[in-house]
């Protein structure tokens, strides 16, 4: 509390530094390197090297440094952490964020020291309404449900059964969703929400194979849970008994080696597929198996990464090294380009990125499992702004 209150009265030395070191531009990046979701961490790290290698470690003349720290997944670590960034280290920008707690942690923190949040992950629909200097260039989870509803109706389903993780993002999904097929001939045989700490799925599996639904929709954070969860739903023969399974980034390229040849057709909504051709897509995957070797798939964290750094390389060719808070959210609002993902842009009102959503099919290609993108949504805003215009 001690070191939030010196905030206040220490932001015009933090801007006099701040000049003081103008050939230099720090960038504080934290996120789990260590723990269940080091996985997070890593995808950061290596976009930004392979980022900084494609397009140098400068702008302009001006020095860009990313400091990296490991928040363990705490949210009060990331606060102080935070404070450690803001204060010692006089970063420009803070950056990672792979769980919804870890940003909101900052939120007062950095509206109080005006220093701008460029989230990467954490994909609670409320977070970028918490601080005005928040920027997302991830997504809202609300998103990924938005293919699902219409895969649905093609498939003609009629029942689903949901498993949700106990948390502010899992809960988003399963409104969204729920919303989504309201108006539609499809039975709810349950929702069972997981808590985050979970390690065996069994039981949770278990009953939904008891309910029988012809879907079981999961919703759960990438990286050892979501491996965990897709190999309990092939142990338990739901496969064999006509159920199919769909989801969201649970279904990672990444992962799929992991949870082996029973995920083949399974259906996910998402943002981002590995195996699109887009220009920049084959630049960052490129570059990532020349750096860190041909087994290197990059995922979400990945393609965030990577659009981070654009977002702050281009504020700081336009704007300088001097960059402060306010000048940085007038830039990045409104700002559109072309992402490994496809076509995004930040929404000039809530900061928020907008972008395609995607529903994939995993297949198997050439002896290997892979994403296929099977429809797209184009240009999706965050439904739950949309319906909450005023929420806070």
């Amino acid at each position: 509390m001690k070191a939030f209150l010196k905030i206040t009265a220490l932001a015009g030395f933090v801007l006099a530094a701040t000049a003081a070191s103008a050939q230099t531009v720090k960038i504080g990046l934290l996120s789990p390197f260590s723990g269940p979701f080091a996985v997070w961490g890593t995808q950061f790290k290596q976009s930004v090297e392979a980022f900084q290698k494609v397009h140098g470690d400068s702008v302009k003349g001006s020095k860009v440094e990313v400091i990296y720290r490991d928040n363990q997944g705490d949210p009060t670590r990331t606060r102080q952490l935070a404070e450690e960034l803001i204060l010692r280290e006089k970063v420009s920008f803070l950056t990672g964020f792979s769980l919804t707690p870890e940003a909101l942690a900052v939120a007062d923190l950095i509206t109080e020291a005006k220093i701008p949040a460029v989230i990467m992950n954490s994909g609670a629909a409320i977070i970028t309404r918490k601080s005005p200097y928040f920027v997302r260039v991830s997504f809202s989870v609300n998103m990924f449900a938005i293919p699902i509803p219409a895969w649905f109706e093609k498939e003609k389903i009629k029942s689903v059964y949901l498993l949700i993780s106990d948390y502010a993002p899992g809960h988003d999904v399963e409104g969204a969703l729920l919303e989504g097929i309201k108006k539609m001939d499809v039975k709810v045989l349950g929702v069972e929400r997981i808590p985050l700490s979970a390690t065996d799925f069994a039981p949770y599996m278990e009953r939904a194979a008891r309910a029988n639904p012809e879907v079981v929709y999961m919703f759960m954070p990438a990286g050892a849970p979501s491996i965990a969860i897709v190999r309990e739903f092939a142990k338990r023969g739901l496969k064999e008994k006509g159920i199919k399974l769909a989801g969201s980034g649970e279904v990672q390229e990444m992962f799929l080696p992991a949870i082996g040849d029973d995920v083949v057709g399974t259906v996910s909504g998402f943002h981002y597929t590995e195996t699109n051709t887009n220009p920049q897509n084959q630049l960052l995957r490129k570059t990532l198996v020349e750096m860190f070797g041909p087994n290197t798939i990059p995922d979400s964290a990945s393609v965030a990464a990577w659009d981070g750094m654009r977002l702050m390389y281009d504020a700081i060719a336009e704007l300088g090294p001097k960059i402060t808070g306010d000048q940085f959210i007038k830039f990045a609002k409104g700002r559109a380009w072309d992402s490994p993902r496809g076509p995004i842009s930040i929404d000039p009102e809530e900061r928020e990125i907008i972008q395609n959503l995607y529903l994939r099919r995993v297949e198997k290609r050439d002896g290997k499992l892979v994403n296929i993108d099977i429809m797209t949504v184009p240009n999706v805003r965050d439904p739950w702004k949309l319906a909450n215009p005023n929420a806070k």
